[in-house]
């Protein structure tokens, strides 16, 4: 974060310091959690969630490395010995927001906002690696994408930092206007609309009315950057910004995607033709689907400045933000961890990467719960479970895992090459019991049902096995 005086921040929150003569103290970082030592001088923002209230928390945030606090008016706290100096407010929430808003108007970088139902951590975590090779650039942590996420990554911003890169979320109709309204954004890149959130916004069109915000957001001179293989996306293309269109099928787009190969260890390389010229590309992660997640951040990183074939380079060893298609080789076995989150189409996409895998053994795939699929939640997961007949073993999981063990043997799985199992840890035993040398292992669901609780472990199974 920029050096802020507490004097400064009261200005940007619209609050007042106690006391007053604590005004100079020098804050050059932001906390929210006092169990995580600061680094630096740090300024810890007590915030009140479901689960814990930060006011009960500023002392210990101190002993963190918080020298000061910004706290809600009628929390008395002790000054001194006992505290902290602070800076009061009405509102918390609403101060971290501002404060992220004064500091992203105080650095001005040039934004890249990603948003969209799947693919837009992946998206931003490679759009990030590209950007670096010409740019000092700032990016979103893992999927930092909400209302505490969005404007902790605009605090993050540094005095030279040149470009941000923010993964913009939605949950709820607003959510999107109020972060793009911190982001500002120079460039908005929507991955995909799928059936995401569909409890909270209804349908598909709910969803893309959500994610088109992002494009309506731009600022003036802005571009959209769009994946024109998705029909809703592509329509969110506006006649009075530039927009650029990205398709990894080969359609009509600005960018396209021909020669598509095997590039090993199920990932795919390609020959993108671009406005800029054409380069080879490879994304980092297995699965297909992955090329477009590349190909927009590519477009991304070249609107905002970069080299089209440094830009590439640094795509094809990007590092990405962990349980997303993360393959490892241990102890024989390929374990494919993909469990940080899951809706249809991602859980098909990386079915077929498990499909594509070559191995010597058998495919499994541990499958949970799609959570907030609204009224079509039962056939979704069905349908998921018809895409499972290739496989070896299904492990099932969660509230979800007897609609997709149903689908499964209704497109014609055999009955016992499918467990039925209800959490993470008894998937755990079955695989721990089940897998063999030469096997792979795809896990995945919703982060509601703990699936990276079950990679973790059985790849610690495995290195304790091959170490043994």
């Amino acid at each position: 974060m920029i050096p802020l005086r507490l004097a400064e921040v009261a200005t940007a929150v619209d609050g007042r310091v106690e006391p007053a003569s604590a005004a100079d103290v020098l804050v050059t970082a932001v906390m929210t959690d006092s169990r995580v030592p600061a680094a630096s001088p740090a300024l810890f923002l007590a915030l009140a969630t479901e689960r814990a209230d930060g006011h009960a928390h500023v002392a210990a945030a101190a002993g963190a490395g918080a020298v000061a606090a910004v706290v809600a008016d009628g929390h008395p706290l002790p000054v001194g010995a006992g505290g902290p100096p602070r800076v009061v407010v009405a509102d918390t929430w609403a101060a971290l927001a501002a404060l992220a808003a004064h500091v992203r108007g105080a650095v001005d970088p040039l934004t890249v906002a990603v948003t969209g139902s799947y693919g837009k951590t992946t998206t931003k975590d490679l759009a990030a690696a590209a950007l670096r090779t010409a740019r000092r650039t700032v990016a979103s942590r893992a999927s930092h994408n909400n209302e505490l996420g969005v404007p902790l990554t605009l605090l993050a911003l540094e005095g030279d930092t040149e470009v941000l890169v923010a993964e913009v979320g939605v949950r709820v109709a607003g959510d999107l206007d109020a972060a793009a309204g911190l982001v500002r954004p120079d460039v908005a890149v929507v991955t995909a609309v799928g059936p995401v959130h569909l409890e909270t916004l209804g349908d598909l069109d709910g969803v893309a009315r959500e994610k088109g915000r992002l494009v309506a957001a731009l600022r003036p001179g802005g571009t959209a950057v769009l994946n024109a293989d998705d029909p809703r996306v592509a329509a969110m293309r506006r006649p009075d910004v530039t927009t650029l269109t990205v398709s990894a099928a080969g359609a009509a787009a600005d960018l396209v995607a021909g020669g598509v190969r095997d590039a090993g260890d199920g990932r795919v390389g390609a020959v993108v033709r671009t406005p800029w010229g054409t380069t080879e590309l490879v994304p980092p992660l297995p699965g297909r689907h992955h090329l477009g997640n590349a190909m927009l951040a590519l477009a991304a990183a070249c609107v905002a400045g970069a080299d089209p074939a440094a830009a590439a380079e640094a795509i094809a060893t990007a590092p990405t933000s962990g349980s997303r298609a993360e393959l490892r080789r241990v102890g024989g076995v390929t374990v494919l961890d993909d469990a940080y989150n899951a809706s249809p189409p991602t859980v098909l996409g990386a079915i077929e990467t498990l499909l594509g895998l070559h191995v010597t053994g058998r495919r499994w795939a541990v499958l949970g719960t799609m959570a907030e699929l609204g009224r079509d939640s039962a056939a979704l997961h069905r349908s998921v479970g018809a895409a499972c007949v290739g496989l070896d073993r299904l492990v099932v999981v969660g509230e979800g895992g007897p609609l997709i063990a149903d689908g499964a043997r209704a497109a014609g799985l055999d009955a016992d090459r499918i467990d039925e199992v209800a959490d993470a840890g008894s998937a755990l035993d079955v695989l721990r019991a089940g897998v063999a040398g030469g096997d792979a292992v795809l896990v995945k669901a919703s982060r509601v049902v703990g699936l990276d609780r079950t990679a973790a472990g059985l790849a610690a199974a495995l290195a304790e096995g091959a170490a043994a």
